[in-house]
Order: structure tokens, then C-alpha cells, then sequence
């Protein structure tokens, strides 16, 4: 693994330990506790890890949104959240929080969302970390050839917490 990419991890690790939850940690975990935060963090190490994308902060994103830089975004949420509050300039492309539950039809509509030009930076995010919808839609990304893939682990809820402004449709 290239030095850069643990180096990310390991801040990602870190950053996800002082405050990360997680969906699905024991019972006796509190909601914020070192427990869950270590859970989250390790899930999400794996699934970058497994998934061969690379992950981008909050912060990064809405520097890059700010330079103008060209980016494709995609708002993994279903319908409604994606009216309710998406990062400026995101595609909703619905997906489920399964690989084993993409459909078809769902998986066309995602891959149309991703554009024509496989070498442009995609960012895919979903609402949290604890949020598999975003990784399931970074591994369609790799599967279709897509080589800039990045995850953005915090979603919508990241951006909102930062005080970002979010469009509304």
C-alpha cells in the first residue's frame, strides 16, 4: 500500500476515534463511546481498503467546490433527503446500503450519474459514516473503470455540522 494512502488512513483512523458512531456495536457501547468509534473506524478502513477508492474530508470538498474545480458529486440518500439537503452541485443516485441489493435498474441509473469521462474526480457520499451507501456506490465506480473514486465517509451530515451552506430542490 502506497505511503500516502496509510498515512490517510491513519488520519482517517484517528480523526473517526475522537468522534465517530457506528450503526450495529454492542449493546453496552454508549453512542460515543472509544467503542463505537473504533468500530466505525475500522469498518471504514476495510471497506477503503477492500474497495481500492481513496476517501476526501469535508474541508476538501468544499475547498475544491470553492476553486471551481470540475468534480462529479453523487448523493447516494434516498429522494427525499437528497430534496431536503445535498452538497452543492450533487447528482442523487439512489442506492441501497447492500451490494447483494442493487438492482438492475438502479445500477444504470448510478453509472449514467457518473458520466462519461473516467478519469474525473467522483465523490460519492451518503449521510454519515456509519452510512454504507456511498461504499457501495464507490465499488460500482471501480467496477465501471472509474480510476479518481473518492468517498467522502462524514455525508450530508458532515457538512451540515461543518456550517456549510446545502441546496434544497
Amino acid at each position: 500500500m502506497k505511503l500516502s494512502k496509510l498515512i490517510k488512513l491513519s488520519t482517517l483512523s484517528t480523526f473517526t476515534l475522537m468522534g465517530g458512531g457506528c450503526c450495529g456495536v454492542p449493546s453496552e457501547a454508549k453512542p460515543h463511546s472509544e467503542l463505537s468509534a473504533e468500530e466505525a473506524a475500522m469498518n471504514l478502513v476495510r471497506d477503503v481498503v477492500s474497495g481500492g477508492y481513496d476517501l476526501m474530508s469535508t474541508e476538501e470538498i468544499k475547498k475544491r467546490l470553492d476553486a471551481g474545480e470540475d468534480m462529479v458529486i453523487i448523493d447516494t440518500m434516498p429522494e427525499d433527503s437528497y430534496r431536503k439537503n445535498h452538497i452543492p452541485g450533487a447528482i442523487s443516485a439512489v442506492l441501497p446500503g447492500k451490494m447483494e441489493e442493487v438492482d438492475t435498474e438502479r445500477r444504470a441509473a448510478f453509472v449514467k450519474a457518473l458520466g462519461d469521462d473516467k478519469n474525473k474526480p467522483v465523490v460519492i457520499y451518503c449521510g454519515r459514516v456509519s452510512c454504507y451507501r456511498s461504499h457501495v456506490g464507490a465499488l460500482i465506480a471501480k467496477e465501471e473503470g472509474f480510476t479518481n473514486v473518492l468517498r467522502h465517509p462524514g455525508g450530508i451530515d458532515a457538512w451540515l455540522e461543518a456550517g456549510y451552506q446545502a441546496e434544497s430542490k
